[in-house]
């Protein structure tokens, strides 16, 4: 990526100055809808419709019990609304199977959903979500646009039409949690652990550290990360892999969106099978890979995702974790009053460098909700400054607008961590997300997930994905 880039679409230079000079900001003025109260408490908005009922949120359990409805009410939602957070399944792919089933159902709950950020634009051009370009008044919606991390409002924005169907909600990115006391035990001390934070250790380099940290404790397991057969082994942590060895999907990052079947598959080639070799290594230490990386990663991993490493981490049962950024706030209340000193450096570096998988979610509306009015006035109140600081504090959810970087940066909880984060942010790398994505990497969760529990080598899966995906390619 640009050095004057960050990976979120955000000039290094507008990152920085946010950063240092954005504070907490105040409540933002009201989002509500305008209009007179009706006779029963409800209220009508600029387009004569009704406000009132209920709307329901497909989100997630970190919303329940957040006081985030006390915060839409507080930013213009009118009370005539009831706003019902409801829990999906866990890994994401279970998610846009139920919200799919949903919607192929016609059903109007839920009104609104989070939806993956990689997963999204395959909604978006089947028409199963609202067109909000087309239901939204344009002052709000220029709004999103000028204020949202860009890479955010282009996952959410038809590629053909440039029509916005998607509100940012929070992005994120991966960093490694660390146990400060154990790598002190083994002789490391604050001068690497600042060192590690804008510059990461090699992956053997890493390996070597969590293989001697684990040797001077107790400790039940090494490094953690999320290698189940599931959708975020081929966007995420498989991404990470392959990228950081210098291999890619689909060549490199220009041919990540398209055009499908008009560019090469290059899963077979030298480096991306290096990329699955790391990746095999960093669990059993077969010696495959270019770089010298020991098995510090239990064979568990290839049957975890997110909330499974979170929780093995936080119990202080292993040294390392790879988890998303709101893991860091989880971390830091499991440490409280124990002797666990918490480090955050960004992922290991391969031959070409360290790489983070963008990741993120974004607010859409279901085109079957009985209840849009109201629905649009909790889209506009969650956009609302006060409510992602909100969202911040009480989920550990990073806001989608770098104009509250700064908050960021000024918490306590996440601002001694701040230049891993930031360092993170400027290296992302996207999943190839197209239409014929959610079939790909169906293939490419399924054989990568092979070769880490060993069915096959990496080769082989190497060589059953460029097959697969290939024919993919050239049927579309």
């Amino acid at each position: 990526m640009s050095d004057d880039s960050t990976g979120s679409g955000v000039s290094r230079r507008r990152y920085l100055t946010t950063a240092g000079a954005v504070g907490a900001a105040g409540l933002a003025g009201c989002a509500g809808g305008g209009g007179g109260g009706g006779s029963d408490g409800s209220t009508t908005g600029s387009s004569g419709d009704e406000i009132g009922g209920t709307v329901t949120v497909f989100s997630g359990s970190a919303f329940v019990d957040s006081g985030i409805v006390d915060a839409l009410h507080e930013a213009g939602v009118p009370d005539s609304v009831t706003i019902e957070m409801t829990v999906p399944p866990q890994d994401t792919g279970s998610k846009q199977q139920q919200l799919r089933t949903a919607i192929n159902a016609e059903e109007s709950d839920p009104d609104l959903v989070l939806t993956d950020n990689g997963w999204t634009i395959p909604f978006i051009v089947r028409d199963d979500l609202v067109n909000l370009e087309e239901e939204m008044d344009e002052e709000f919606i220029s709004r999103v646009r000028e204020e949202g991390v860009q890479s955010m409002i282009d996952t959410g924005t038809h590629p053909e039409t440039g029509d916005l169907y998607s509100i940012p909600v929070f992005p994120d990115y991966p960093v490694i949690t660390y146990r400060k006391d154990l790598l002190r035990n083994a002789g490391y001390g604050d001068s690497d652990f600042e060192t590690w934070r804008s510059d990461p250790p090699t992956w053997a380099e890493f390996s070597t550290i969590v293989s001697e940290a684990m040797g001077g404790s107790d400790v039940q397991y090494g490094h953690l990360w999320q290698g189940n057969n599931y959708a975020g082994l081929a966007c995420c942590t498989f991404n990470e892999f392959l990228t950081s060895m210098g291999g890619a999907f689909f060549g490199g990052q220009d041919n990540l969106f398209g055009p499908v079947g008009d560019r090469p598959v290059t899963l077979d080639s030298e480096e991306s099978i290096d990329g699955i070799e790391a990746a095999v290594d960093i669990i059993h230490g077969t010696g495959s890979a270019p770089m010298d990386i020991s098995g510090v990663s239990p064979q568990e991993v290839a049957g975890w995702i997110e909330p499974d490493t979170k929780s093995t981490f936080e119990n202080g049962s292993a040294v390392t974790q790879r988890n998303w950024t709101y893991s860091i706030g989880g971390a830091v209340s499991a440490f409280e009053g124990t002797d666990m000193e918490l480090g955050v450096m960004p992922l290991p570096a391969g031959p070409n460098g360290s790489w983070h998988a963008q990741g993120g979610w974004i607010m859409s509306m279901n085109p079957y909700t009985d209840n849009m009015a109201s629905a649009k006035e909790v889209i506009k109140a969650w956009w609302e400054d006060s409510v992602l600081q909100h969202q911040f504090d009480a989920a550990n959810y990073m806001p989608p607008k770098p104009e509250l970087f700064g908050y960021v940066e000024e918490s306590d909880t996440y601002g001694p961590y701040f230049e891993a984060l930031q360092y993170s942010a400027e290296n992302l790398i996207p999943r190839p997300t197209t239409s014929v994505w959610p079939n790909q990497r169906t293939i490419i969760a399924s054989e990568v997930n092979s070769a880490l529990r060993q069915e096959q080598s990496p080769q082989e899966a190497a060589t059953a994905m460029q097959e697969q995906i290939s024919a993919i390619e050239e049927q579309s």
